[in-house]
């Protein structure tokens, strides 16, 4: 064909192909009416015909990728966008897209570079810094997230999201104030179900729960089916002693999404507080608990050499490595291990480090991070470490890792100090206790086996800090101060019922409560009608916020006796109160929560302040009253008895704690003989 009969055949054929275009036009403006009005399916059928019709239409490349995106198919959404980029590589949005799909695989490193290149063609790309800023928040670059935020901020003053997503770097850092003023300015912006949460939140931390319930049912109400939003109401609700309620937001957040372990943990640790639900409801609980997650787990093929004399390796996950009551009651017990026995390996779920997580760092032989690592990479991860005994410290508490103990990693698997009961885990072995938390004959109540080690299953180590007990002569006419600074969630109508009698048989004595929630004046005013109601006016309660821990100890230089709460004893508490030289009250409870007290009392030396019921109880704490010689001496004497006792002998319990494990080593080895293998 020669050049003129080519140019003949264009031209007859121009308007087929102009009717051809202007076809694909139609069928894209109709696929991105159908997309945003949220009509995904139909819009991604359209987009199809176009790139079917011009396979290099880019846009409609996109447009597919961001369809993937929103319905959750993040590899095909990161294989469309590479498509729309490979024809047309200078459209900013592409990349950025891109890398919104990329960080939703993890693929941090990935992500970046994308938001990078974005930026690298528009500057001022202000949803590309603040999406950025998101990638290096999830890889724990908090100053350069910030730094991210307050650009796209610049850019664009009025970026409500932005202004949430710096929110939440002031709120990991602590800074609650800077926070809310963000979340404030967010909302008032947009409106949105999340930032409403998580201003919530701020307030719930700074104590001001009236209005973070205020908070979570706005959320609510914008986003009705937000688990999210159930479940933190669920955590005000409790904290506000309301837990029927909190129990009523947990289940309709696990309802929402089955799959919400957090929601499931905190309703677990709810029905410990309430004196209407008992062991056995414990037990069903958490069985149902389990079953979701163990139901396709297969056995396992361990490699681990069946050697009952052998160096154990043990395996520590928590998280909890820090300035918590996991890592006061583990400090002595990492140091204390027998490194001719046993090695130990710690596997943290927390990206907190403070100065105990330092401390139990340098008292590990080794140490792994599994924050963001998935159960299976960590089970492999645990497996090639070649653990023995693998051990949980969290039980049904925040961040826990239950579910990785369902796969068993190990060959065995033991609960232990982090959570009062049962995990419900057919897969988890035994459950360390002691014979005052779990008594002979709660055995139905556990699906573990119980190991009951010889003293209390606590082993304290005194705070670092250098806080002296102020002693003061108290005269035989002068009025009391009792006291009680546990979390308020454990101040049941109960309690408050049982404290009222002690009050109304010691005419004259003050009652000082020091927790978070009391910082706040509403929920002061709430105590003070609960007491009234009773009997009991407002000028003999002392009701004060939380403080620095610190603070909160010497505060203890105020009290002459500590009570405990009811079903829901102290516990760190307990053993800080009479660290300061402050002897507890404490009724022997039918959970373990309620008898954690007897267990550090009874292995101090001081079993006769636990009371068998409400009327042992106020007569014990009388008795203690009257006999202030008695008083004195414990103030004095109270510290150096701790520190001679066994609870706060670490080599002693690590010496009982090893002998249990090397018991349930053996016990495993005798099933798997080398030759077996």
């Amino acid at each position: 064909m020669n050049r003129q009969q080519r140019r003949a055949a264009q031209k007859q054929g121009r308007p087929a192909m102009q009717a051809a275009s202007g076809r694909v036009q139609e069928l894209f403006v109709d696929a991105v009416r159908h997309h945003h009005v949220g009509r995904l399916d139909e819009a991604e059928r359209l987009y199809r015909q176009v790139v079917a019709a011009d396979p290099r239409h880019c846009a409609s490349l996109h447009l597919l990728g961001l369809v993937a995106y929103q319905a959750g198919r993040h590899d095909l959404a990161v294989d469309l966008f590479a498509q729309a980029i490979a024809i047309n590589a200078k459209v900013a949005q592409y990349h950025s897209d891109l890398g919104a799909a990329l960080r939703a695989l993890g693929k941090w490193d990935e992500a970046a570079a994308c938001y990078r290149r974005a930026l690298d063609l528009n500057p001022d790309y202000a949803e590309a810094r603040n999406n950025l800023g998101n990638v290096l928040k999830d890889q724990g670059k908090l100053d350069e997230a910030m730094a991210q935020y307050r650009r796209a901020l610049a850019i664009n003053p009025d970026y409500a999201q932005a202004h949430h997503n710096l929110g939440t770097v002031f709120q990991d850092q602590g800074k609650l104030d800077e926070a809310m003023a963000h979340y404030q300015r967010a909302l008032a912006l947009k409106p949105d179900h999340a930032t409403h949460t998580n201003l919530g939140s701020v307030l719930k931390e700074q104590g001001k729960l009236d209005e973070a319930v205020t908070q979570y049912r706005r959320a609510i109400a914008l986003k009705p089916n937000y688990p999210e939003a159930h479940n933190n109401l669920g955590n005000a609700l409790k904290d506000q002693g309301e837990l029927d309620a909190a129990l009523a937001q947990y289940q309709r957040a696990v309802a929402l999404n089955p799959e919400f372990t957090e929601a499931r943990g905190n309703f677990l640790m709810t029905l410990h507080y309430s004196a209407r639900h008992s062991n056995a409801d414990f037990l069903i609980q958490t069985q149902a608990f389990a079953r979701q997650f163990e139901r396709s787990i297969r056995a396992p093929d361990f490699r681990n050499t069946p050697d009952p004399d052998r160096r154990i390796r043990i395996g520590y996950v928590s998280a909890d490595f820090r300035d918590h009551p996991v890592g006061y009651f583990l400090a002595r017990v990492l140091t204390a291990h027998d490194r001719a026995n046993v090695e130990v390996i710690c596997y943290s779920n927390s990206p907190v480090v403070d100065a105990m997580t330092k401390r139990l760092q340098e008292t590990a032989d080794q140490w792994r991070t599994i924050v963001e690592v998935s159960d299976a990479d960590a089970a492999a991860m645990i497996r090639r470490d070649g653990i023995d005994i693998l051990v949980d410290l969290s039980g049904h508490t925040a961040m826990n890792r239950l579910p990785l103990f369902a796969i068993r990693p190990a060959p065995v698997q033991a609960t232990y100090l982090g959570y009062f009961g049962t995990t419900g885990l057919a897969a988890m072995d035994y459950i360390l206790a002691d014979r005052f938390v779990a008594p002979p004959g709660d055995e139905p109540f556990f699906t573990e086996k119980i190991w009951r080690l010889p003293d209390s299953y606590l082993c304290f180590a005194p705070p670092e800090l250098d806080v002296p007990i102020t002693v003061r002569p108290i005269a035989a006419d002068e009025p009391l101060t009792l006291g009680c600074f546990n979390n308020w969630a454990k101040v049941t109508a109960g309690t408050i019922s049982l404290w009222a009698e002690v009050l109304t048989n010691m005419p004259g004595a003050k009652l000082f409560l020091k927790t978070k929630s009391l910082s706040h004046p509403p929920a002061r005013r709430n105590v003070m009608d609960q007491f009234a109601a009773r009997g009991i006016s407002a000028d003999r309660l002392i009701l004060e916020g939380s403080a620095p821990r610190a603070e909160l100890l010497a505060a203890y230089n105020r009290v002459d006796i500590a009570i405990d709460p009811i079903p829901f004893g102290g516990g760190t508490t307990t053993a800080e109160t009479l660290w300061m030289g402050v002897p507890v009250v404490t009724l022997r409870g039918d959970r373990w929560v309620g008898r954690v007290s007897e267990s550090i009392l009874a292995t101090v030396g001081l079993a006769d302040l636990v009371a068998d019921d409400r009327d042992g109880y106020v007569r014990t704490v009388a008795r203690l009253a009257d006999d202030r010689p008695q008083l004195a001496m414990l103030r004095s004497n109270l510290r150096p008895m701790m520190e001679s006792s066994p609870f706060s002998d670490g080599p002693r319990f690590a010496v009982s704690l090893e002998n249990a494990y090397r018991v349930m080593w053996n016990a495993w080895c005798a099933g798997h003989t080398t030759e077996e293998r």
